[in-house]
């Protein structure tokens, strides 16, 4: 029987969620205690590996390959409420499109502050449902699901950059910086050229840059524990 397609997949677009974790956390010191909540295939993890002396992932899918655990020291596959205590604090605990799946995500983010140790940074990455996209659709009375994106029909809550640093906030965090991700648009038009791709690519990145609550697709946060 032929593998099973990983349904959320590593965004290999420069400037994506997954592309700014990537960036960020190889900038850390080495000898790093990850934990990669929502690991999915563990691209993440195995992209970050040379920074960690252990590297451990959740993700309660159980239709994955076993190749997804390559290269984590850890693997529970498992739900969040299920997932139990860990032996040492982390030094980095990673949410890379996951809280938006979450009913209770205050919930969630409790045990991550446990989990960590005294200033231990957390990285969270949330789409925006104050897009201009999403603002457009509401102006002409429309709210509709898909399989992808910011509305994608599993995302069971939803964020703004305001009410997500404060969901950290008063889970305990401090936020310590937020970045917002430039629009995906070469996906909607996957028959534009390079060259058009790439100025495709430097109008979303600057636009994010400077209306970042309208021109924002998603938002990383890295964190800190109090």
């Amino acid at each position: 029987m032929a593998e099973r397609v990983e349904r959320y997949t590593w965004k290999e677009i420069p400037g994506s969620s997954h592309d700014w974790l990537h960036r960020r956390i190889l900038q850390l010191p080495s000898g790093l205690r990850l934990l990669d909540v929502g690991a999915a295939g563990g691209h993440l993890g195995r992209a970050v590996k040379s920074r960690c002396a252990y590297l451990a992932g959740v993700e309660p899918d159980p239709g994955l390959p076993a190749s997804a655990r390559e290269g984590y020291d850890e693997w529970r596959a498992t739900d969040l409420a299920a997932c139990g205590a860990w032996s040492e604090p982390f030094d980095v605990v990673v949410f890379a499109d996951v809280l938006e799946h979450v009913a209770r995500p205050e919930e969630v983010l409790a045990r991550a502050h446990g989990w960590l140790r005294d200033s231990g940074r957390l990285f969270v990455s949330l789409p925006n449902v104050a897009n201009v996209t999403v603002r457009g659709a509401l102006l002409l009375g429309r709210f509709s699901y898909a399989d992808r994106g910011i509305l994608d029909r599993t995302h069971l809550r939803f964020y703004t950059r305001k009410t997500a640093t404060r969901l950290l906030e008063d889970a305990g965090f401090l936020v310590r910086s937020v970045i917002a991700t430039a629009m995906p648009y070469e996906l909607a038009l996957p028959r534009l050229g390079w060259a058009a791709k790439g100025l495709m690519r430097d109008f979303a990145t600057a636009s994010a840059r400077v209306w970042p609550t309208l021109f924002g697709y998603q938002f990383v946060f890295e964190a800190e524990r109090r």
